[in-house]
């Protein structure tokens, strides 16, 4: 095993800060992706994984649908649900202002998915999504 010394250069403080800086970057890093907590606020983006406990969540991004009965149309953010070849898509949409959660199943469990405003947790950032497991 080989012994790595520090240079005359290289302070103890130096030392101190880049290490800290390591163990903070994977913190930051499960914010666009990475683990996700049910019952927490996560960020998410177009293309990023957050992993559950139970599955993956992958944001496919917004689609615009038109209705006869709301000629505005509505929003849909959809994502994939996915775990061992096992895929659902999931679809949010504020409507026409009632927010509230999707509600899906896998695996014979209930989750919710929560855009905009989370029932515990008051309002979301537009790139944050909350899971509940019922």
């Amino acid at each position: 095993m080989k012994l790595i010394s520090l240079h005359s250069g290289c302070t103890r403080r130096s030392f101190l800060a880049v290490s800290m800086m390591m163990f903070a970057m994977p913190a930051c890093a499960a914010g666009k992706g990475g683990r996700a907590s049910y019952g927490a606020k996560a960020k998410f983006h177009k293309g990023a994984v957050l992993s559950y406990p139970d599955f993956e969540v992958k944001y496919t991004g917004t689609r615009k649908v038109s209705s006869p009965a709301y000629s505005r149309g509505f929003l849909y953010h959809d994502f994939e649900v996915s775990r061992g070849g096992t895929i659902r898509v999931v679809n949010w949409s504020a409507g026409t202002g009632d927010i509230g959660p999707a509600v899906f199943q896998f695996d014979g469990k209930e989750y919710w998915l929560e855009l905009s405003r989370s029932d515990k947790l008051g309002k979301l950032a537009e790139d944050e999504v909350v899971i509940w497991k019922k």
